[in-house]
């Protein structure tokens, strides 16, 4: 049985847009030129918080937290989404979505957050795709405005049953050296990948931070914690008290795979391809506005090696600009936008073979990352524009291949 529900009604037309500039056929890239180093290792500090914060050491499940979440989205069924997001100044006006979710009106309407990479069970399991019996969709936000920074980075879990359809926020951190303390990580957080365990996320030229969840954190009810929103990141003094600025879990950091050519290259989209049969693929993209960027393939035993020096077996080209989010299957779909360019498409194209003219489709305002839900064929992203039905997560069909 599908998470989610189809979309029924109609939803309103809207120009055609196209790539700007237009597309180009990929070709093969440099992976030569990429390359992540092991560093600022933090698996043992990372282990030695969470005995320290929870309630006596144990580990804290996703499902429990999943239990616990506390933020209510609505789906297209709901008329107030539906309208909000489809109409005419909504993110998803001429898109043939499948269907969507809206946030809650405080998170949509948030300037002080922006949303940006999109992952999920899916990801991060074979089979079913499930963590701890639940399905759920995972997404990054950075803290200030789009195209802006702030200082903190989060993640959000929504728990996709129908009778749930709840989120919750997990602020990021990093523990310091001897696992008693921690601060905040600040990155951009365009993209981000859960596999196993672990949720990858995208530093742009300063490459990856690793996050391993079964060292999360949980203040809530926890006598050693607290969650007032006036007590800062970190353990504070009288008193001992771990706080998170009013979250009620955390998620420490337990290393970088680190970008040695941040000059030149980029990390700032991420997503995987688990295809039968095969050995799960990571993917890593650019944005870039004067040229074309590349993609880049990883296998996934490189990325959990945790040591030395990795680099990507393949690369490419990408076929537009402002590339958003990258995902393989068959072929490769784009997520392009931003930058002012007034782009809004899913470009999907061929690296190799007699058919490869890129081809597009409309896609949501704002668009960014995306994730392949492939228990129903759908492609995932979400829009990062504050507004009621401008900052939605939706799913497309996923295009044939050219």
């Amino acid at each position: 049985m599908a998470v989610l529900c189809m979309l029924t009604a109609a939803v309103p037309a809207a120009p055609v847009t196209a790539p700007n500039p237009p597309p180009v056929k990929m070709r093969p890239g440099t992976p030569e030129a990429f390359a992540l180093r092991w560093g600022n290792d933090r698996r043992t500090a990372a282990r030695r918080l969470r005995e320290a914060v929870n309630p006596d050491g144990a580990r804290v499940t996703v499902g429990s937290m999943l239990d616990a979440a506390n933020v209510q989205a609505h789906t297209q069924r709901n008329a107030n989404c539906r309208n909000q997001a489809t109409g005419s100044g909504g993110a998803l006006r001429g898109v043939d979505v499948a269907a969507f979710y809206c946030l809650r009106h405080d998170d949509a309407t948030d300037p002080d957050w922006t949303p940006q990479g999109i992952s999920g069970t899916e990801d991060a399991q074979p089979g079913v795709g499930t963590v701890d019996g639940h399905k759920a969709i995972a997404f990054s936000w950075h803290e200030g405005p789009p195209g802006g920074a702030g200082m903190g980075t989060r993640l959000s879990f929504l728990d996709t049953a129908p009778d749930s359809n709840k989120y919750i926020h997990v602020l990021l951190v990093v523990p310091n050296a001897s696992g008693t303390d921690y601060s905040e990580v600040s990155i951009h957080a365009g993209g981000i990948a859960w596999y196993r365990n672990y949720i990858f996320v995208t530093a742009n030229q300063g490459g990856l931070h690793v996050f391993d969840t079964t060292n999360l954190l949980q203040l809530a009810r926890n006598s050693k914690g607290s969650t007032s929103k006036n007590c800062p990141t970190g353990r504070q003094e009288p008193g001992g008290k771990y706080c998170g600025r009013g979250y009620d879990y955390l998620l420490p950091e337990i290393g970088r795979w680190n970008n040695p050519n941040s000059a030149t290259t980029r990390y700032d989209s991420m997503a995987l391809e688990r295809a039968p049969g095969s050995a799960p693929v990571f993917l890593t993209s650019e944005y870039r506005t004067s040229s074309v960027g590349q993609v880049v393939r990883w296998t996934d035993t490189d990325l959990t090696s945790f040591q030395g020096t990795i680099h990507p077996f393949r690369a490419w080209f990408q076929p537009v600009r402002y590339v958003q989010g990258a995902f393989s299957r068959g072929c490769y779909y784009f997520n392009t936008g931003g930058g002012g360019s007034g782009n809004r498409d899913l470009v999907f194209a061929n690296a190799t073979g007699s058919h490869m003219t890129p081809v597009s489709q409309t896609g949501g305002r704002g668009l960014q990352d995306l994730y392949w839900l492939r228990s129903v064929e759908q492609l995932w992203t979400l829009t990062e524009f504050p507004g009621d039905g401008n900052r939605v997560l939706y799913g497309v069909n996923r295009p044939a291949c050219p």
